[in-house]
């Protein structure tokens, strides 16, 4: 991800999260929640040349941050079609699947997402 980039939003226990896939240099892995692309600039950094990372979201808004990288693919669609993406990429399998289903500030802080009676 370009530093020049700002990520809107930190997760909370990034590395723990990452941690917890048990990352490989040559795995496939599945961040199914882009979001900000905050987890998925940290898998990123831990994986080799032959590694490869898909990012799932629906949410227009993630396109913004998404990764100029190689091993990196971004899926604008809802992570329930995952299998159906996966197939289509010619993905048998993964590594791991990291789906961080809670919100982030972003989310309330932006009036225009819809989450927040704060700007009413």
């Amino acid at each position: 991800m370009s530093e020049a980039k700002q990520i809107y939003h930190v997760p909370v226990l990034l590395n723990e999260s990452v941690d917890g896939m048990n990352i490989q240099p040559g795995g496939i892995y599945v961040d199914a929640t882009f979001g900000g692309g905050g987890h998925s600039k940290e898998i990123l950094s831990r994986l080799g040349s032959t590694a490869h990372l898909y990012s799932f979201d629906q949410d227009e808004d993630a396109e913004k941050n998404i990764v100029s990288d190689s091993r990196f693919t971004f899926v604008r669609s809802n992570f329930r079609y995952l299998p159906n993406f996966l197939r289509y990429y010619g993905v048998e399998g993964v590594d791991a699947i990291l789906a961080d289903l809670g919100v982030s500030s972003h989310h309330f802080d932006d009036s225009e997402r819809g989450f927040s009676f704060r700007f009413e």
